[in-house]
This record gives C-alpha cells, sequence and structure tokens, in this order.
C-alpha cells in the first residue's frame, strides 16, 4: 500500500471484507459456547443442591437424558452446516457427563477421590471427540487429563513418574494433529507442559531434594524444554505441520524468555549458593533441546541464516546451568558470565526474530532484554564501579551493533534496487 502496489481504498476494502467476515463468523460460535458453559454450570448447581428430595434413580436417569438429548438437536445443527452450534451441544454433553460423575459420588458417598473423577471426565471426552470430531469435547478432555495428573502429583512425597498420564494424552494427541484449532492445539501444549514440570521435579534417588533442588531442577529443565520448543515450533512453520506443533514456538519463546530472567535473579540474589549439581531427570531435556535444535539447523529453511541465530541464541541460554552445576571453573565470575550469556542469548533471539520475520521473538527479546536490564539495575554486579563499567562496556557494544545492522540494512536495500534495475 504505501509502496503504491495497492490503492489505500483497495486496502480499506479488504480488510473489511477478510477481517470483518471472519470476525462476524465466529460470534454465532462464541456466543454457542458460552451459552453451553452457562447452561452446564446451572447442571452443576442443580446437582451441588443434593436433590433431597428426588429418588436417587431420577437423579441419575435424568443426568443421562439431559447427555442424551444433546446429540439429536446437534445432529441437526451439523446437517445444517451450523459446525460451531454443534459443538456447543456436544461440549454441554460432555459437562454434563461431568457432572453425573460427581453427583454418583454423592449419592454413594464414594471416597473423596477428585483426580479419579477427573481421569473419567477425560476419558468420556475423549471418547465424544472421538465419536463426534467436535473440538469442545476434545479440550475438555485435555484440560481434565492435566487436572488428573497434577492432582496426583506431590512434590515432597512422589516417588515415581506419572506414566499412566501418557495412556490419555497420546490418543488426545492424536486427534488434536487433525485438527486445526488454535484452542486445542494451546490446550494440548500446556497439558504436556505441565506434566513435563511434574517430571523435572522428581525426587533424586541418590540424595534428597529440598525445595532450592526442585527450583533448580524446574529452571534448568524447563529452560532446555522450551528451547527444543522453539526448535521444534520453528520446523513446524517452515513445514506446514499441524497446528499443535505450530503453538510450541510461542509456548517455547515466552517460557525460554522467562527462564531466562529467573536465572539471572537467582544467580544474582544468592550468588555461588545457587550452584547446584544437574539432576538425571534434566538429561532427557537437554537430549530433547539438542536434537531438535540439530534438527532446526539441518532441515530448517536452506538459505535463511536467522535459524542459526535462534540455534545460538537458544545455546546461549544453555549453557547458564552447565555454569551453575560446576562444569564451569570454580573461580570463575559466575554472576558475570550468566549475566552475559543471558543477554547475548535475548539479542540472537531479537536478531533471529527480525532475520525470519517473527514478530514473536522480537517481542520476546525485547521484554527480556528489558526486564534483564531492570534486574541488573537492582542487583549489583560487584561493587558500583564494576556496574558501571559493566553497563559501559554492554552499551558501546549495543551502539555498535546497531551501528553495523544499519549498515547492513542499507547494503541489503541497494543490492535489491541494483537486481531490479538491472532486471528492468
Amino acid at each position: 500500500m504505501g509502496d503504491g502496489v495497492i490503492s489505500l481504498d483497495a486496502a480499506q476494502s479488504i480488510r473489511k471484507a477478510r477481517f470483518g467476515e471472519e470476525a462476524v463468523s465466529r460470534l454465532p460460535g462464541i456466543f454457542a459456547m458460552l451459552g453451553a458453559l452457562m447452561l452446564a454450570a446451572s447442571v452443576s448447581a442443580f446437582v451441588a443442591a443434593n436433590w433431597q428430595e428426588i429418588p436417587r434413580v431420577v437423579r441419575l436417569v435424568g443426568i443421562l437424558a439431559i447427555i442424551a438429548g444433546c446429540f439429536f438437536p446437534a445432529l441437526l445443527l451439523d446437517r445444517r452446516g451450523m459446525s460451531n452450534g454443534a459443538d456447543a451441544a456436544i461440549t454441554f454433553a460432555t459437562l454434563c457427563f461431568g457432572a453425573g460423575i460427581a453427583l454418583v459420588g454423592q449419592m454413594y458417598h464414594l471416597p473423596a477421590d477428585w483426580p479419579a473423577g477427573a481421569m473419567l471426565i477425560a476419558i468420556g471426552g475423549l471418547v465424544a471427540a472421538a465419536l463426534t470430531g467436535k473440538n469442545g469435547p476434545l479440550v475438555i478432555a485435555l484440560v481434565a487429563m492435566t487436572s488428573w495428573s497434577c492432582g496426583r502429583f506431590d512434590a515432597f512425597q512422589w516417588r515415581e513418574v506419572h506414566w499412566s498420564f501418557l495412556l490419555l494424552f497420546v490418543p488426545g494427541l492424536l486427534l488434536a494433529l487433525g485438527r486445526e484449532s488454535r484452542l486445542v492445539a494451546h490446550t494440548a501444549i500446556v497439558a504436556l507442559s505441565a506434566w513435563l514440570a511434574t517430571v523435572l521435579v522428581q525426587p533424586s534417588h541418590v540424595r534428597p531434594l529440598i525445595g532450592a533442588d526442585y527450583a533448580a531442577n524446574l529452571v534448568d529443565g524447563g529452560l532446555a524444554f522450551s528451547a527444543a520448543y522453539v526448535a521444534l515450533g520453528l520446523l513446524a512453520l517452515h513445514r506446514d505441520w499441524p497446528a499443535v506443533t505450530q503453538v510450541l514456538l510461542p509456548w517455547g519463546a515466552w517460557v525460554f524468555g522467562l527462564l531466562l530472567c529467573l536465572e539471572m535473579f537467582f544467580v544474582l540474589e544468592k550468588g555461588h549458593s545457587i550452584a547446584h549439581a544437574i539432576d538425571a531427570y534434566i538429561y532427557p531435556a537437554y537430549g530433547a533441546a539438542m536434537v531438535s535444535l540439530a534438527a532446526l539447523a539441518l532441515w530448517g529453511p536452506e538459505r535463511d541464516k536467522g535459524k542459526l541465530v535462534i540455534v545460538a541464541a537458544c545455546v546461549a541460554g544453555l549453557t547458564i546451568p552447565l555454569m551453575l552445576s560446576g562444569f564451569a571453573a570454580t573461580n570463575a565470575p559466575i554472576r558475570v558470565l550468566v549475566s552475559i550469556a543471558v543477554l547475548v542469548s535475548t539479542l540472537a533471539l531479537i536478531a533471529g526474530g527480525l532475520l525470519t520475520g517473527l514478530g514473536t521473538l522480537i517481542v520476546v527479546g525485547y521484554a527480556v532484554f528489558g526486564a534483564s536490564i531492570l534486574i541488573l539495575l537492582w542487583q549489583t554486579i560487584g561493587t558500583l564501579l564494576n556496574q558501571s563499567l559493566f553497563f559501559l562496556i554492554a552499551g558501546a557494544a549495543l551502539v555498535g551493533l546497531a551501528a553495523g545492522a544499519r549498515k547492513l540494512a542499507s547494503r541489503s536495500r541497494r543490492d535489491i534496487a541494483h537486481s531490479s534495475g538491472s532486471s528492468a
């Protein structure tokens, strides 16, 4: 538009036709889903009222009738092309199924084992999603199985990985791979990430862990898994993989940036006392990160130099746990090295985002860089004189990088203009 390719009026017409139509088409589905949630809440409140005056059989039959009665309207709506309305009806039936499980437990005074109830809801949601092909039941199933796994977890008493979670998550993931719904994709990634977090904070079989060890395992392992998310998400975008794999990129980038800030904060807050040994549960996370980054470097866009910069950003961040685990020299200035690694990783994220045109990486890079500067200002790197020297060197380096980037951009524009003139 600004380059004279299309006129301003044509651009406004395209925006109105494209985005206005999309927004309007989503409204019925959004309102229908909200209505289904409200109706399910009313049923749940009715269940919670204990129905003392109604016989047990009548209560149970009533719930089953509501569930069965939702499928016929869903079928009619689907045949009329109202897929969102049909999805809302099936979602309402799935929520009523969950309310029915609560009702049975209430009526027969079953043990208060809510994680087991969440597991049953997850199974029902998976069955409904597989039979109907709708997204709502699948979202409910993923949320329920996450609640089931987290409800079974106690960081200070847990002694084994909750592998049973995969028995439900793998079928759910296979169903999600065939859906283009962003809500389903994000819910699946959140469910996987929550389970991975419980895996990372398993107690060691060699030595007892304390609270600081759990936090270190979670941050170090999360840094590795988030780097793997970034690499796989970039590959998914390049090769047009399903939506579930594509949303790995934003989740990985934001979690990676957040954990970089936490690493810097912890090392500046506690100094060498944060040093710890890398636990065996962190090895698979680092293995996944290395394999994913190597796959991105080998099978990513061939002429895209930005992918290598992004790989370098992730590698720079992954060196921080190695510094804190004792692989670095014991007399090394760990606080300064970690701060430099965070800033280098952040600048590489910004550069990689600019080279690849990915706004998410640019925003994450700027946000983490600003947060890192604030943390450095809040804490003290040695004496005030050393802090002043650090910011002086960092500022001069950034100014030099800015000048170099400007020259590179100007040269690229001249090359493009020259090639265009030659072809003409």
